[in-house]
């Protein structure tokens, strides 16, 4: 993933410390992906918490490069697959450091090798997850903390008036696709899969697809939105493309999940639901056939339910940490300087 892809680094770090200057503040919490707003934080010299909203995706060595989702295997050949990644990666990634690091030189910053040694200035990055469904790196910096997600609320939400009688015991499963781009294709194809099976369906469209988009079987309900609190205590599986949201809400509640990863972290969060026994995975142009027997297994192994179900307990635990962490840096006097080391190591400097 590429955190210096803000191109306006330098907008985005004036925009933040011009804000600081109207409203100061004690901490200073910013998304991890707005790289500026991350170096306004050091620029301001303000306890400052990072949001990664992914798993923990930043460069470790040792772990394969983030985003394809791949398995971590020892053997020169898997070596030379991490390494060809991460040097395409870096390669690919050198016009926004540049305009990432001519940024930094204009706020009196020191330059940076990459978009992730900024964290080395940053008090916390709050991961919004766990470490059971995300095991930490080894070699882990000192500056990450697992918070767990956090709930997003139902403003918006439409009743769950479900047509279903409460003596029909037949399955519930939760489709929940992307709301930002519209898998028409996909998401018909699992609606037709639903349709041949003992099941009910009720699928989210949010703001990418329309009723009319799709051909609903007899045994599938559309609904704009559904907050996750009304409706996944009564799913059995969802079926998602595995963005980290909808995997930690279907996970809270213990519903395991059949992934169908489209883009982005979604084939990392893919891969983690397998590792942790919590669902499936499958690719985007999987047939029905494969379909309907994933859906039936997920259904009745309850080997999958048992994995949610410890996901969902980790999960739980995590409750108030990310306020916790936030408090605990209202009271730091003075910002912790390059907490991002390995054993002692510190974040190399590139040339500007």
């Amino acid at each position: 993933m590429e955190l210096a892809r803000a191109a306006p680094a330098l907008a985005y770090a004036e925009d933040v410390l011009s804000e600081l200057e109207r409203n100061p503040v004690d901490v200073l919490v910013v998304d991890f992906m707005l790289a500026g707003a991350v170096a306004a934080g050091e620029r301001a010299s303000l306890p400052t918490a990072a949001i990664m909203h992914t798993v923990y995706c930043l460069p470790v060595p040792g772990r394969p490069p983030f985003g394809p989702g791949f398995r971590a295997h020892l053997g020169p050949g898997w070596r030379l697959r991490d390494t060809a990644v991460a040097a395409l990666r870096r390669h690919t990634q050198q016009p926004s450091l540049r305009d990432l690091n001519e940024a930094r030189r204009r706020l009196g910053l020191a330059p940076v090798a990459s978009a992730s040694d900024q964290f080395g200035y940053v008090a916390r990055v709050l991961v919004l997850t766990t470490e059971d469904f995300d095991p930490p790196p080894a070699r882990q910096p000192l500056n990450i903390s697992y918070v767990g997600p956090q709930a997003a609320d139902s403003w918006g939400s439409e009743p769950l008036d479900l047509p279903f009688s409460i003596e029909d015991r037949r399955p519930l499963v939760v489709v929940s696709f992307s709301t930002r781009c519209a898998a028409t294709e996909i998401v018909q194809r699992v609606l037709d899969t639903l349709a041949g099976l003992p099941v009910h369906g009720l699928v989210t469209l949010g703001p990418a697809l329309a009723p009319g988009d799709l051909r609903m079987p007899g045994n599938v309900v559309a609904r704009r939105f559904v907050s996750h609190g009304l409706v996944l205590p009564r799913a059995q599986l969802v079926i998602t493309h595995a963005g980290l949201g909808t995997v930690m809400a279907a996970l809270a509640h213990g519903v395991p999940l059949l992934c169908i990863p489209l883009k982005n972290d979604q084939f990392e969060n893919a891969s983690r639901v397998v590792a942790a026994g919590a669902g499936r995975r499958l690719g985007s142009h999987v047939r029905r056939s494969a379909l309907k027997r994933a859906i039936m297994q997920l259904l009745s192994d309850p080997r999958f339910r048992e994995g949610a179900g410890r996901m969902a307990e980790a999960i739980a635990t995590h409750e108030g940490r990310a306020v916790q962490e936030l408090e605990a840096l209202s009271a730091v006097d003075e910002p912790p300087a390059e907490l991002l080391r390995f054993a002692g190591e510190r974040p190399a400097v590139a040339a500007p």
